[in-house]
């Protein structure tokens, strides 16, 4: 076996891996503290128990865990893997969040960020009247954290479901209603069908030129994908709009 191989050092580039996604989503948390704004990070208090559990482990410990997938050391090991994998994809809904969460009033914006930090809202959290429409926007924004949320008589409640969906576009994870969900799908296969033609027909009008009835095809074409894509940027306005709150970090 080579120098440096086998299951203690996969074990030990495992939580090096862990290690440095945690240090980007420390660093965020930073960032956003740095500008005034109070970070909320999902299941904080779970991530910290699981680490002060694990701190006392040897590699050897950690590398027999991963090869059998289970024992004392593993459970608390994926689970905080999860975790960290998990807020590390969240981490723009994060920064939402915190963004929301400065309309809140101060004794407000704390109760939330305790909850969210340990992992569930299990106490209500008092929305004013005329907060409702912020109330609204962080229960959206609890739900892609895992922690679906309603505004329900006078305050932000748990609930027992999400009105949103995820959606991979573009190397992006969008979040739409169900019923967005479907049409966009049907929009980006039309567009998934449409553009090698579109390259196709590109690349042969670069060596000759169309006659007259080409040319009314090619831009027949162009201008239905054109059309696609108008579209898809109304299914999704919301969501483009939402990001307004996002900052540079």
């Amino acid at each position: 076996m080579l120098r440096g191989s086998g299951p203690e050092a996969e074990a030990k580039s495992c939580e090096s891996r862990l290690s440095a996604v945690q240090k980007q989503l420390d660093s965020l948390a930073e960032r956003i503290s740095a500008a005034g704004v109070e970070i909320a990070v999902p299941d904080e208090v779970a991530i910290k128990r699981l680490n002060e559990a694990l701190s006392g482990r040897s590699a050897k410990d950690i590398a027999e865990a991963m090869q059998k997938r289970n024992g004392e050391v593993y459970g608390p090991l994926a689970t905080r893997g999860a975790l960290i994998k998990r807020n590390f994809e969240n981490r723009e809904n994060i920064t939402k969040l915190a963004l929301l969460m400065c309309g809140l009033q101060k004794d407000v914006r704390e109760s939330l960020a305790n909850q969210v930090r340990e992992g569930s809202l299990s106490r209500p959290v008092p929305i004013l009247k005329g907060e409702e429409a912020l109330g609204n926007k962080i229960a959206l924004v609890l739900g892609r954290l895992g922690m679906p949320a309603v505004v329900r008589d006078g305050g932000l409640v748990a609930s027992s479901g999400t009105e949103e969906v995820p959606v991979e576009l573009r190397g992006r994870r969008v979040w739409v209603t169900p019923q967005v969900r479907e049409k966009l799908g049907a929009n980006i296969q039309k567009i998934k069908e449409l553009s090698p033609k579109i390259h196709l027909k590109n690349a042969v009008r670069q060596i000759k030129a169309f006659d007259e009835g080409e040319e009314k095809d090619f831009v027949a074409i162009q201008n239905e994908y054109l059309g696609l894509l108008k579209e898809q940027d109304e299914l999704l306005r919301e969501f483009q709009e939402e990001n307004n709150l996002s900052v540079n970090l």
